[in-house]
C-alpha cells in the first residue's frame, strides 16, 4: 500500500513538472513571438516614418519645381511683332559716324510675355531699347551692370528703358527666356520679339538694325534715334551716353 502511494506521488510530480516544462517551454516561445512582432513593429513605423519624410518633402520640391518650370514654360518665346515705318540701317560697332542719328525709328508694337500689349514708341517721351539673347555670354554679363546703374539712382526720370527678349533659340543654354529675364532680375518691362529665325536678330531687333547682343538704341521724345551701342558697356560709360543721348 506504501508502495502504491510512493508510486501515484512520483507519478503526480511527474506529471506536474511535465506541465511545468510545458508551460516553460510554451511561455518561452510565446516571449520570444512577441519579441519578433515587436522589433518587426518597430520595423514598419521606421520604414513608415522615412518613406514620409524622404518622399513627402522629396514630392513636395519636385512637385513645386514642376510647376515653377511649367508656369514659365508655358509662357511664349516669341509674339507678334507690328512695324511701323522704315526700318533702320544695321549697326556698324567698327566706328565712325552712325548713319541711324538723327533719323526717325520705326515704331515697333508688339506684346510682353504675359500677352499684354506694348509698343516702342515716342509718344510717352523718350525712351532705350535693350536687346538680349537668353544665351549670349555678353547679355548675361551686362544685365547685372544695367541693375547697378538703375540702383545707382542716375537713370533720367524722363528715360523709359524697355528690354526685348530677342534671338530665342532652344537648343541654347538659359531657356526659355522668360526664366532667364526672372532669374537675371530685370526690373524693366520686356518685349517679346517675333522669331525669324534659331538664334537670329528677331522682327523688332532686325527693325532697328541690331548686329550684336546686347544691343542698345536709345531714342528722343521727338522719335528721333540719338545713339546706338552694341556689346558690353560699364555702368560709367552707359551713364554718359544716356546723359549725352538725353540732351542732344
Amino acid at each position: 500500500m506504501a508502495n502504491r502511494q510512493r508510486a501515484e506521488a512520483r507519478r503526480k510530480a511527474a506529471a506536474k513538472a511535465a506541465r511545468s516544462e510545458a508551460g516553460g517551454a510554451g511561455g518561452g516561445s510565446k516571449g520570444v513571438m512577441w519579441t519578433i512582432i515587436a522589433a518587426l513593429v518597430v520595423v514598419a513605423i521606421g520604414g513608415i516614418v522615412w518613406a514620409t519624410r524622404s518622399g513627402g518633402s522629396g514630392s513636395a520640391a519636385t512637385d513645386s519645381t514642376t510647376a515653377s518650370s511649367g508656369t514659365t514654360a508655358a509662357l511664349p518665346d516669341s509674339q507678334p511683332i507690328t512695324i511701323t515705318g522704315d526700318p533702320l540701317p544695321t549697326f556698324d560697332s567698327g566706328g565712325g559716324k552712325d548713319p541711324a542719328v538723327g533719323k526717325a525709328a520705326p515704331v515697333v508694337d508688339g506684346l510682353n510675355f504675359n500677352g499684354e500689349k506694348m509698343s516702342l514708341n515716342s509718344a510717352d517721351g523718350a525712351y532705350m531699347v535693350v536687346f538680349l539673347a537668353h544665351w549670349c555670354p555678353h547679355c548675361n554679363a551686362e544685365v547685372p551692370r544695367l541693375l547697378q546703374w538703375k540702383h545707382s539712382g542716375q537713370v533720367p526720370a524722363d528715360l523709359r528703358v524697355i528690354g526685348v527678349a530677342t534671338a530665342v533659340s532652344d537648343t541654347r543654354p538659359n531657356y526659355p527666356p522668360a526664366q532667364w529675364f526672372s532669374n537675371k532680375g530685370w526690373e524693366w518691362p520686356v518685349m517679346v520679339d517675333e522669331k525669324i529665325g534659331d538664334a537670329a536678330a528677331g522682327k523688332a531687333a532686325t527693325a532697328f538694325g541690331a548686329s550684336g547682343w546686347p544691343y542698345f538704341i536709345i531714342v528722343g521724345k521727338d522719335g528721333k534715334v540719338k545713339v546706338r551701342v552694341s556689346g558690353e558697356i560699364s555702368v560709367a560709360d552707359l551713364n554718359d551716353v544716356v546723359t549725352k543721348a538725353m540732351a542732344a
